[in-house]
């Protein structure tokens, strides 16, 4: 409705009779209110890998023990009989499969169809890949294995690095039985939103990894704050004697990213307070199905249904997957966040 009696639009009876004669300038675009940047599952997506059909979609095979032994020897060259020692098995997981309806009303298409200030049509088309892409976020973040519908959301980075605390099976395969299995998990860690507790966290990794290092860490914007103001408290800026500042060379303070140990930090709006993950993207990688990569079924109509309308399915099926648990750690029990 037309709010009258402020600015420049009267009130009363001249603003019900402008109302009535005048059409609304209204700006031909929707601006989205209610949805966060995904920089996480942006990652995973542009290094997914493909998924295919068939039973446990996506297998990774795993060794968890040697298949042969070493031995010392002297000069008669002699060596134990070597045995045979199986050292593999499977992890297996199932991709999970999203869905987001769409409705597309008949009598909207005939009201709508050349007097449209936002094509809802349109509208509803983009909204169904961002509400999807929220959904999986939330998922990645979270340990959905105690839900009512675990097995079918995604595994999130709380049962990938886990230490058999509260995710004891993952991908198939029992930690308590194969503790290889096992990734790391912090508890109650306290204010450790420091260059020098992350650096040390950085190397315990590394080393429980057999000296290969995570490769980025995701924290929540409020512990990063906090991380980068440890960086802040060493900003220097030198100025050259008989100089100035000009309009185009303005002191900048901060840093978009945060490098430590070589290793990127950065923020997920997703990633819950108190958390952070240090992992490895060449053993955590997102599966996606080539036959549904936010695939549209196309809209089929609702007239059996004794209704003049059509439906529509916007299906995307992946999964995430961790080859290699050990090569990550779940920080939690952060304090000191900066909000």
């Amino acid at each position: 409705m037309p709010v009258l009696n402020t600015g420049l639009v009267p009130g009363g009876s001249v603003g019900a009779e402008l109302t009535a004669a005048t059409r609304r300038a209204v700006v031909p675009a929707l601006f989205v209110q209610i949805y966060k940047a995904t920089p996480m599952l942006n990652l995973l997506f542009g290094t997914a890998q493909r998924a295919k059909g068939g039973m446990s979609q996506v297998t990774v095979p795993v060794q968890g023990s040697s298949f042969v032994n070493f031995a010392w020897t002297d000069y008669s060259g002699g060596f134990p009989q070597p045995a045979v020692q199986p050292g593999m098995q499977n992890a297996e997981f199932n991709l999970c499969v999203g869905v987001v309806p769409i409705s597309f009303m008949g009598m909207e298409a005939l009201i709508q169809s050349s007097e449209a200030i936002v094509p809802l049509m349109r509208a509803r088309m983009a909204d169904a890949k961002t509400v999807a892409v929220q959904a999986m976020s939330t998922a990645l973040f979270t340990n959905s294995s105690n839900l009512p519908n675990a097995s079918q959301i995604i595994n999130g980075l709380p049962q990938a690095f886990d230490d058999g605390t509260n995710v004891n099976s993952y991908g198939g395969i029992s930690r308590t039985a194969s503790p290889f299995w096992k990734s790391t998990l912090v508890t109650a860690a306290g204010a450790v939103n420091t260059r020098s507790a992350m650096l040390s966290y950085l190397v315990q990794t590394t080393a429980l990894n057999g000296g290969e290092a995570p490769d980025f860490c995701v924290m929540s914007p409020s512990d990063w704050t906090t991380l980068m103001q440890d960086f802040l408290t060493l900003e220097r800026f030198n100025t050259t004697p008989a100089s100035k500042y000009g309009k185009d060379e303005s002191v900048n303070a901060g840093f978009r990213g945060l490098m430590l140990g070589d290793t990127p930090f950065f923020m997920d709006p997703f990633c819950p307070k108190g958390t952070a993950y240090m992992l490895n993207t060449k053993y955590f990688a997102a599966y996606v199905s080539e036959d549904a990569p936010f695939a549209f079924s196309g809209f089929y109509s609702a007239i059996p249904n004794l209704q003049i309308a059509n439906v529509g399915v916007v299906i995307i099926a992946m999964q995430t997957v961790c080859a290699k648990p050990v090569s990550g750690m779940q920080i939690s029990g952060i304090t000191g966040g900066a909000f």
